[in-house]
């Protein structure tokens, strides 16, 4: 009897620890838009800086899998995007027609440094400016934010890298991860 009983209590078990593998979930599909680069001259250098620190939350993330595919570049054409962030009806229809959960857009309008003459040392101040916006079919829920960008840092410090599109691919790692955890 002892017998039977501990074989059909480890049965139970094992069962119970195998329960959670049966439920798997799906990771959500997420849709990046081309970045809307509205910078005077036309930062290129930007778009490279937006893709690489996107992708990198992105890839850091469990749960999420970024979509590229014919459907969804049809419905992204489709939307006619200008210089603007698509507002929460646009970005619900790339999601509906191109078939992901999350859709994430950042617009960039300004993005430079410009020297201050603080005595001693000159500095330079940062002017970063744009809007990030996503929308989630999941939840139905959209998501805004506006950019903004005014450090002051030493002229000194900066002459090593290229300090603007350093903080610009910071925020863009902010506003992904923002984008992604709103409800």
């Amino acid at each position: 009897m002892k017998k039977t009983l501990r074989l059909l209590l480890m049965t139970v078990m094992a069962i119970c620890f195998s329960l959670p593998c049966f439920g798997a979930a799906e990771a959500a599909t997420v849709a990046l838009l081309p970045l809307i680069n509205n910078v005077e001259g036309g930062d290129e250098l930007a778009n490279t800086v937006f893709y690489k620190n996107a992708l990198s939350v992105l890839n850091s993330k469990k749960g999420f899998v970024v979509v590229e595919n014919d459907k969804l570049t049809a419905a992204i054409e489709d939307a006619k995007i200008g210089s603007k962030v698509p507002d929460a009806a646009t970005m619900a229809k790339i999601a509906k027609d191109g078939d992901v959960d999350i859709v994430i857009a950042i617009q960039l309008d300004k993005l430079e440094d410009s020297p201050l003459n603080a005595g001693e040392e000159t500095k330079l101040q940062l002017d970063m400016k744009g809007y990030t916006a996503a929308y989630n079919r999941i939840t139905g829920k959209a998501y805004s934010h506006r950019i903004w960008g005014d450090k002051v840092i030493a002229e000194a410090l900066t002459s090593r890298w290229d300090w603007t599109h350093e903080e610009f691919g910071r925020t863009v790692r902010v506003e992904v991860d923002r984008a992604l955890r709103a409800k």
